[in-house]
């Protein structure tokens, strides 16, 4: 049995709280926040794509009651193999919007030990970049995987385009819900073995708070992120980011906005690195 989640966002008397601070999730009201503010939010970007803050808010809500309508429930471990891009934080972040439990997994990481984590934590599905697929299936018939679901099409897997279908019953995403059994994984190989850890929903947004004080991001601002650094804090950065309208550039080969540059760095550790503004 999915999760119940409430009526769809584009229906009327909803009420959402109009606020500034995450619901439940680190993009839970994201969505309605960029619809009252049109035209004010900001951007992430790959290495040869571009998603707008809304297109991609709006895009987790529609994933999340996409995954509640496949038996998705509290506190499940959804894998994440996708290198540092938009579609690594969608993933993530329509698994903690649902209610689930997010495990990142690093493609740099050997298969043993990303097939550990998978069996470890008792993942059962698991969402794959379309350069990965291959290495997606082989993991799933080496763990407890039941189902794959790609950014494209792929003999063997579900499509994600499959989850944004509409409802048959025309029931959808509320971020009001409060979904607090979610959180990100994290794995790590030790002399005892691999040790994983839960980052949950009140570290994730400790970290939120921490990085708004800390940095005083701007919608003038560009934040790069790439395979360096810790994982929860980067799902924080780039949540704030898209929070507060700031440009989001994720991954080594993705260059800033033609006449911009970057103005945030998340590793080693977050820090301001130029103030916003055009290429001096």
């Amino acid at each position: 049995m999915g999760v119940g989640l409430s009526s769809g966002t584009g229906r009327p008397g909803r009420n959402l709280p109009r606020r500034d601070d995450p619901i439940g999730s680190l993009t839970g009201g994201l969505c309605e926040r960029l619809r009252l503010r049109q035209g004010r939010g900001g951007s992430i970007r790959g290495e040869g794509s571009r998603v707008d803050a809304l297109a991609f808010a709006a895009t987790v809500e529609r994933a999340a009651a996409g995954l509640s309508r496949r038996g998705l429930c509290l506190g499940d471990v959804v894998g994440v193999l996708a290198p540092v891009s938009p579609e690594r934080f969608l993933g993530t972040y329509t698994v903690m919007a649902v209610g689930g439990r997010a495990l990142p997994l690093s493609p740099f990481s050997e298969p043993d030990v990303q097939c550990a984590a998978l069996t470890e934590t008792d993942a059962r599905l698991l969402v794959v970049s379309a350069d990965l697929v291959p290495v997606a299936l082989e993991l799933a018939d080496r763990s407890r995987v039941r189902q794959v679901i790609a950014f494209g099409d792929a003999l063997g897997t579900t499509s994600f385009e499959d989850l944004l279908r509409p409802s048959p019953d025309g029931t959808g995403y509320s971020p009001s819900r409060g979904l607090f059994d979610n959180g990100i994984l994290g794995y790590e190989e030790t002399g005892a073995g691999l040790l994983t850890t839960l980052y949950p929903h009140s570290d994730l947004m400790a970290r939120f708070v921490a990085l708004r004080e800390r940095l005083s991001l701007t919608a003038e601002d560009v934040v790069y992120v790439d395979e360096h650094g810790e994982e929860a804090t980067r799902a924080a950065l780039v949540a704030l980011a898209l929070w507060t309208g700031a440009c989001v550039v994720a991954g080594t080969d993705c260059p800033a906005p033609e006449g911009r540059r970057v103005t945030v760095r998340c590793a080693p550790e977050p820090e301001r690195v130029a103030a916003p503004g055009p290429h001096a």
